[in-house]
Order: C-alpha cells, then structure tokens, then sequence
C-alpha cells in the first residue's frame, strides 16, 4: 500500500479499503501534527486535533473528487480546523512557572551548568513570538505558518486556503509587517524596563 501514489488510496479507501485510509494517515501525521502544532503550541491539544482532523477526513472521503491534489485537500481541512480552534479559545495564558517547570525549567536549580537567565530568556523568546502568532488575525497567520514553517511555495498556499496568489503574497506582507511592529515596540519596551 505504501508505494501507491495517493489519488489510488483515496479511490481504495472511498471504495471501503480501511488499510488505504491508514495508509494515508501514516504518510502525513507527522506532517498535519506539525502544522496543528504550530497553531495550538500544545502537544496534547495537537494530538487531539490531529485525530479530529483525520476522523473528518475519513467522513468526507466520498466528496473528494480529485480536483486538486489529496494533500491540499487533506491541508484545507486542517487549516480551517486550527482557525476553528483559535477562534474557539481566543484566552491568552500567561506562563507562569508552573507552566515552565512543567517543560523543564527549575527555579531552583543551582547549578553552574543551568544557566538560569538564558534559560528564562528563551522562554520569554518563545512566549513572545507564539504570543506575537496568535494576535495576528486567522488569515495572515494561516499565510504565515504554511509558508515560513511548513516551507510550502505559494502555490501552494493559494490552492489550500482557495486564495490567489497575489492575495496569499498580500497577507504573508501584511503578517511580517504587523510581526515586526510588534518586535520593534517589544525591543523598545524592553530598553526602559532597564
């Protein structure tokens, strides 16, 4: 099953084929779990939407007609599944240090070889940059993450979200646009904070 190309699973896996169907999910979880990932930044709720994503492509297996490639088919779903969630949620958590003891960094840790501040630095690093993701609106960040993260050409893109490409181009702008604002006012908070 693995070496047929995936127009010929999907046809086995409409015609009842269970071991088509998992074929497919093997060639792209990793894949979709990244992608979720890069939305959620949470492994559990990943996994959890990964598996509703993969469940809602197995239920409408039988509308895809193959105008246009299973991938981006398969992308589509999971890329509006991740707005759905996003738009769902919209409650920004702060991390505290329970939630970073949690992924491994201890306030207590003494030792000359946990180099505490750039641990934290990191950390906040991250924060500010998922936080900075997640204030941008759906559309830009969907341009964003498939493009800079995913590595997909824009092509690409505009076939998944539907989109033309000067469109798909205009948002990718608009998100760094609105990211680097956002750096460059954190950068400057930061100077006074000193």
């Amino acid at each position: 099953m693995n070496q047929l190309m995936d127009v010929e699973l999907v046809q086995l896996a409409q015609e009842g084929k269970s071991e088509a169907f998992d074929a497919l999910v093997k060639r792209y979880q990793n894949k979709v779990t990244q992608l979720v990932y890069r939305y959620v930044h949470d492994n559990d709720t990943a996994l959890d939407l990964v598996q509703d994503i993969f469940f809602k492509i197995f239920r409408n297996l039988g509308r895809f007609k193959g105008e246009c490639a299973f991938s981006t088919w398969m992308y589509r779903i999971a890329v509006n599944d991740c707005i759905d969630h996003t738009r769902r949620l919209k409650v920004r958590q702060e991390t505290s240090l329970d939630q970073l003891a949690e992924v491994g960094f201890d306030a207590q840790d003494t030792r000359k070889e946990a180099d505490v501040w750039a641990s934290v630095q990191e950390r906040i690093d991250s924060a500010m940059v998922r936080q900075a993701l997640e204030s941008l609106p759906n559309d830009q960040r969907s341009v964003l993450v498939l493009k800079v993260f995913e590595e997909m050409t824009f092509e690409q893109i505009a076939s998944i979200l539907g989109e033309p490409i000067s469109t798909i181009k205009s948002r990718l702008y608009k998100a760094l646009e609105l990211l680097g604002r956002q750096f460059r006012q954190q950068q400057f908070l930061e100077r006074f904070k000193k």
